[in-house]
C-alpha cells in the first residue's frame, strides 16, 4: 500500500514538475521571440530611412558643397548649378539671385565676375547691359570709354553673345545665352585696377560656360 501512494507521488510530483518545466519553456520562447521582434523592427526602420533619404533628399543635394551654388529666377520658378571656376573665389555680393566670384590680382586689381538667371528674352538682357555699362560711363568724371559692337561665340552645346568695353582702369565684359530650360543667364565680367591680365573673351567664355550646369 505505501508503494502504490509512493508511485502515487511520484508520478503526480513528475506530472506537476513537467508542467511548470512546460511553462518555463514557454516563457523562455515567448521571451526570445520578443527579443527578435525587437530586433527586426529598428533595421526594417533603418532601411525605410534610408530608402527615405535617397528618394526624399534631392532638392538639398548641393547644400553645403564648396564651390557649388543655385542660381534661381527672380520669381524662384526655375533653378541651375553654377560651379565656382578656378581660381575664383566666392564674393560677398552673392545671393540666390546672383552667384558672384572674384580673383584677386597681385598689383591690387579684382576680376570680378557675375551670374544672372532670367526670363527675359536675350534681346531684353542685351539692352539692360548697355543701359547699366551706358551708366557706369556717365558716372565717371571724364566720360571717356569704348564699348564695341555685339559679337557672338559658339561654346560647346551653347551661343553666346557678348561686348566688351573699357574705362580708365576698368575692362569689362557683358555675355548672355539661351539655356534649354528657356532662360538666359546673363554675365558679367570685369577687371578693375591695374596689375590685371587683359580679359581674354574666348577663354572667358568658356570659363562662364563650364560653370553653368543645367
Amino acid at each position: 500500500m505505501k508503494k502504490i501512494i509512493i508511485l502515487g507521488l511520484i508520478v503526480i510530483t513528475s506530472m506537476m514538475m513537467a508542467a511548470c518545466g512546460g511553462k518555463e519553456k514557454s516563457k523562455e520562447e515567448d521571451k526570445e521571440a520578443a527579443k527578435q521582434s525587437e530586433e527586426e523592427v529598428p533595421a526594417v526602420q533603418e532601411t525605410d530611412l534610408a530608402d527615405a533619404g535617397e528618394n526624399g533628399g534631392s532638392e538639398a543635394e548641393n547644400s553645403g558643397i564648396d564651390g557649388v551654388s543655385t542660381l534661381c529666377t527672380d520669381d524662384k520658378s526655375i533653378r541651375i548649378t553654377v560651379n565656382r571656376p578656378e581660381g575664383f573665389e566666392d564674393s560677398e555680393f552673392s545671393s540666390e539671385h546672383q552667384v558672384a566670384f572674384q580673383k584677386m590680382g597681385e598689383g591690387g586689381g579684382s576680376t570680378q565676375m557675375s551670374l544672372h538667371l532670367t526670363t527675359n528674352d536675350e534681346n531684353s538682357v542685351m539692352a539692360t547691359a548697355k543701359q547699366e555699362v551706358e551708366y557706369i560711363f556717365s558716372a565717371n568724371s571724364d566720360g571717356t570709354g569704348v564699348v564695341k559692337d555685339v559679337e557672338s561665340q559658339a561654346v560647346g552645346n551653347r551661343q553666346w553673345s557678348y561686348f566688351t568695353y573699357s574705362l580708365d582702369d576698368t575692362e569689362g565684359l557683358r555675355s548672355w545665352t539661351s539655356l534649354s530650360n528657356g532662360c538666359v543667364v546673363s554675365c558679367m565680367v570685369e577687371n578693375i585696377g591695374t596689375g590685371l591680365e587683359s580679359l581674354n573673351v574666348e577663354s572667358m567664355l568658356q570659363i562662364l560656360d563650364g560653370a553653368i550646369q543645367e
